[in-house]
């Protein structure tokens, strides 16, 4: 009878599934990006818990997104253009699902925030390429 091993939940080994640590650094740059455009540059007005939750919905859909769409992929490649899709992807429709557009057109804000989703990713592939270099 086979018994429970932890290494089952591997975060990176994609023989394993490796869907943790994508969902999560997919979550908290889908939550920062909405937090930060719904906030439109005042910071300071959007420490809110309204605007955490709203953030929080977004980061989740995001992260489901994410796991939907890696589930499908070849994990083992690791691609500057497919993290930015994909963050850009999964931010835009956890936007849309997480709240109606705060300033018109509709499809405006969640351009936006998916765009801003993807610098982040963008940011965080440089800094896990440059950490691997030291």
């Amino acid at each position: 009878m086979p018994g429970f091993r932890l290494g089952v939940l591997a975060l990176d080994d994609p023989r394993t599934g490796g869907l943790v640590r994508p969902a999560v650094e997919k979550f908290a740059g889908a939550w920062l990006a909405c937090f930060l455009v719904m906030a439109r540059g005042n910071i300071f007005a959007a420490f809110s818990l309204e605007h955490a939750l709203l953030a929080s919905i977004c980061g989740i859909v995001g992260a489901v997104v994410t796991v939907a769409l890696l589930a499908q992929m070849d994990r083992t490649i690791d691609s500057l253009a497919r993290q930015a899709t994909i963050s850009a992807v999964a931010t835009f429709i956890g936007d849309i699902f997480a709240h109606p557009s705060h300033f018109p057109p509709q499809w405006a804000e969640p351009v936006i925030t998916a765009a801003v989703s993807a610098a982040i990713a963008i940011a965080l592939w440089h800094a896990k390429r440059w950490a691997k270099s030291l």
